[in-house]
């Protein structure tokens, strides 16, 4: 019977407290410091690079040329690039428009060409032109097919090369071709040119290694524990103990899922009576060297319950190195206190030990005085 650790309606009355805590072990830590810290800047990056880049197709001929290459149906893969000439491009438009088995690849802009820059040299050429051809940005085309110079005709069937030929734009001597059942790589057959455009994926791979990702790990590091919200709660000037009464009231009845009454609505039900609360937590604030000694001297009334350290705050400068020192110091886990944790169990100031006290909570808060070591 799970919840999450923010207080929802009452209907979570049964297992709150204990779920709440057993969740703590998931927060505070960034996601990154466990993982791989580059996967997502260099996700970000490369989005970055080939955003805008793939169709000036709408999506709906997308969609028909992709059901086309997944069929047994042959697909005119014609690779181009701007080196061929204005002249020649408008060409070639002018004889595929209205072909929906024909696709013309461009391999990407210009160099420190913006693709916004690519449309408007492109629009031009296609003036006067309907239906405009079909004509995308896919250089993973151009390296799967290992083209490097153009014109390059592929036609593809059911996801393989049946023909490939340099040197031709010409529809219908390919068709010739095919009417022949040549096959295969049939070499060249006319003027080549290299490719004006620049390999975007090799850009991309590029930009990727011109990152420093250690100065980013720091970068984010810094932004994590500057934008950090902690639970900070004033130091006790006494010692204090007060009493948390986890019983409630069922707000409807509840019921297992074999559909068994459990609780009728209204019955009162205190979660300690149904399982114990197996820990004793200590609270302090992670940037007071007296309050680190101090929690390291309470003792738990419960010998086999799990001590468990929440920290108020930590430093904002260096609060991973923070982090990782005062978990050597207590040789345990260290996590952040939440604001559940702290409404729930009525948090006032720390140093504080909670702790089961039959079927209450009881909630003792520390003075810190000069001399740290006096256990309690």
């Amino acid at each position: 019977m799970g919840f999450q650790c923010t207080v929802y309606a009452e209907e979570d009355w049964l297992t709150h407290s204990h779920q709440i805590l057993k969740n703590l072990e998931g927060q505070s830590r960034p996601a990154w410091l466990d993982n791989n810290p580059n996967t997502a800047d260099a996700k970000r990056e490369a989005m970055e690079l080939m955003k805008g880049s793939g169709s000036v197709l709408p999506f709906d001929k997308q969609s028909a040329i992709q059901k086309a290459a997944n069929t047994s149906k042959p697909l005119t893969v014609m690779f181009i690039s701007f080196s061929q000439g204005e002249v020649a491009l408008k060409g070639i438009f002018q004889e595929v428009s209205g072909r929906d088995d024909v696709l013309l690849v461009l391999r990407g802009p210009k160099p420190q060409q913006k693709l916004p820059q690519l449309f408007a040299e492109l629009k031009p050429l296609l003036k006067g032109i309907d239906p405009v051809p079909n004509i995308v940005f896919d250089p993973t085309r151009f390296q799967k097919y290992g083209v490097t110079s153009v014109p390059e005709i592929v036609i593809e069937s059911s996801g393989k090369v049946r023909l490939q030929v340099k040197g031709v734009t010409s529809l219908d001597w390919v068709k010739a071709q095919l009417d022949q059942n040549k096959q295969g790589d049939l070499g060249r057959f006319g003027e080549i040119y290299d490719i004006a455009e620049v390999d975007m994926l090799q850009e991309m791979k590029t930009r990727l290694a011109s990152i420093d990702w250690k100065l980013k790990k720091q970068q984010a590091l810094a932004r994590f524990w500057q934008k950090r919200e902690f639970e900070v709660l004033p130091k006790a000037t006494e010692d204090h103990e007060h009493i948390v009464d986890l019983t409630v009231a069922a707000p409807r009845d509840l019921s297992a899922p074999n559909g068994n009454l459990i609780v009728r609505a209204g019955q009162t039900v205190n979660p300690l009576d149904k399982m114990a609360f197996g820990l004793c937590l200590l609270v302090f604030d992670g940037t007071v060297p007296a309050q680190i000694e101090r929690v390291k001297s309470l003792s738990c009334q419960d010998g086999k319950a799990r001590r468990m350290y929440l920290a108020t705050q930590l430093p904002r400068q260096d609060g991973w190195e923070a982090l990782k020192t005062l978990e050597t110091s207590l040789n345990s886990p260290v996590y952040l206190l939440t604001p559940d944790v702290r409404q729930r169990f009525q948090l006032q100031n720390v140093p504080a030990l909670i702790e089961q006290s039959g079927n209450r909570v009881v909630v003792r808060e520390r003075k810190v005085s000069c001399s740290v070591g006096a256990a309690s």
